[in-house]
């Protein structure tokens, strides 16, 4: 039942994405800015409360790139985008790789050739991001996002209306 309800509401939020592109940009901007302060200041702390000095040092780095990195994000242009383009990418390409690994336990199973679109899709998504081609689409991260989000819903409503999951899903 789970899976359905998620699947259905990223298919309604891909949708609202591929409709309203500019938001879902900004959305995604503010979400990861706002994540990469919260994680930089937890980072910050523990390297405060670390003991050892080389602990400390690398811990402190990492949260002050994190730190940086979120309030560029949030607070300036970030050579307009660039950076959260690649890390989108770069995530877009994890994901593709993750379904498409994830699909060899359901080989057997006609619903296989799901999980490999969507799999397929953050593929090539995530190409189009990074290399630019089409431009209309990397350009556009609302859109990419919006794709995603419906290729993964799909995939999760095809999922849940199998009768029963595999032995091996459960």
């Amino acid at each position: 039942m789970t899976r359905i309800f998620v699947g259905v509401l990223s298919v309604i939020a891909g949708l609202l994405a591929v409709f309203n592109p500019l938001s879902a940009s900004v959305a995604a901007t503010t979400l990861t800015g706002w994540a990469l302060v919260i994680v930089g200041a937890l980072q910050g702390y523990s390297a405060w409360q670390s003991t050892g000095m080389r602990v400390r040092l690398g811990t402190g780095i990492g949260a002050a790139a994190a730190l940086i990195m979120g309030l560029l994000l949030l607070f300036g242009s970030f050579a307009e985008g660039s950076f959260l383009r690649t890390l989108l990418g770069v995530l877009l390409l994890i994901s593709g790789v993750a379904k498409l690994w994830f699909s060899r336990q359901l080989r057997q199973d006609p619903l296989f050739l799901v999980i490999i679109a969507a799999g397929v899709v953050s593929l090539l998504l995530g190409a189009a991001v990074l290399t630019g081609v089409p431009g209309f689409l990397a350009r556009s991260l609302g859109v990419v996002l919006g794709l995603e989000l419906m290729a993964n819903g799909v995939a999760l409503i095809v999922l849940s209306m199998r009768p029963t999951p595999p032995a091996r899903l459960r």
